[in-house]
């Protein structure tokens, strides 16, 4: 096959040199790049895709993605990484994975980068930030609260301007509570320090209207990936521009963009999912797909 890039009235199309796929059946065109893969990643739960695809049904053109390359290269890694080779990943990556996921309707990708954000040690405020962007479960953010509630030191002006001023206000609600009760337990010297741990942590839970997990269950887990506030947070206003196909290559059999390796070991990772149980956690060929 020529590596030869295809050519349109605007600049040439070239094809990923890894998700260019030969055994794949969608092909998505993001900015010059072309890419070919699975369609059943986009199908397996509900998303912007099935509407695009059931209004498009036949169609082999590549569909147009209104975002770079390189982002769409880094989702579509959470399906072809064979081995699950998610730990030791750079914070960006998982970020980029989070935003497209909660864009375009991926429910089980976004909980997936919400254990793996878990797992990272991320500063207090910069997880504060993340996870009341994206609306991930405020529960989650609770050790994060009292780390800054009982700090002895206000954050610096440049820390705290990534806060909106509604959190700042209710942290700084939540030290005044625990200044208050460490002097009223008779410490001479009071600070929102001195208090005690779970009382730092139902000042929290109600100043921030969350549900206190030492007597209530909570909605929503780490493994579940849900949003601050209960509400889905794939909304329509969110997806992204997915134009109707458009000419930008044509189909090739038995070979991908460079003949990358990569390739190959996708369709293995392919197989392997496409013959998975519907139930989720059910293992397929001595592996357990994590989400």
């Amino acid at each position: 096959m020529s590596d030869t890039p295809t050519t349109t009235g605007f600049s040439a199309i070239i094809k990923h040199p890894q998700y260019f796929i030969p055994t794949g059946d969608t092909q998505f065109l993001a900015q010059n790049v072309l890419f070919k893969v699975h369609r059943y990643f986009f199908e397996r739960e509900p998303s912007s895709f099935r509407e695009i695809f059931s209004d498009s049904d036949g169609n082999t053109k590549p569909y147009t993605l209104d975002v770079k390359p390189e982002d769409f290269a880094h989702f579509l890694w959470v399906f072809y990484d064979e081995d699950f080779e998610y730990e030791n990943q750079p914070l960006e990556r998982w970020l980029v994975i989070l935003r497209l996921a909660t864009r375009w309707g991926f429910g089980k990708v976004r909980k997936l980068v919400v254990r793996q954000l878990e797992r990272l040690d991320l500063q207090p405020i910069d997880k504060i930030k993340i996870y009341s962007d994206f609306k991930i479960d405020a529960q989650l953010l609770i050790p994060s609260y009292s780390t800054l509630a009982k700090s002895p030191t206000l954050p610096s002006l440049s820390e705290a301007a990534k806060l909106d001023i509604e959190t700042i206000l209710r942290l700084t609600m939540v030290r005044e509570r625990a200044l208050q009760k460490a002097a009223e337990d008779g410490c001479r010297s009071p600070t929102s320090a001195s208090a005690g741990d779970e009382d730092v942590k139902r000042f929290i839970c109600e100043i921030f209207g969350l549900p206190n997990t030492s007597t209530a269950k909570p909605p929503n887990t780490v493994a579940e990936g849900g949003s601050a506030d209960g509400v889905d947070d794939t909304t329509e206003s969110l997806v992204p521009t997915l134009q109707n196909p458009t000419p930008g290559g044509k189909k090739k059999k038995n070979a991908n963009a460079n003949g990358n390796s990569n390739a190959v070991s996708g369709c293995r990772m392919f197989k392997l999912l496409f013959t998975e149980s519907a139930q989720n956690g059910q293992h397929t060929n001595g592996k357990t797909f994590p989400f």
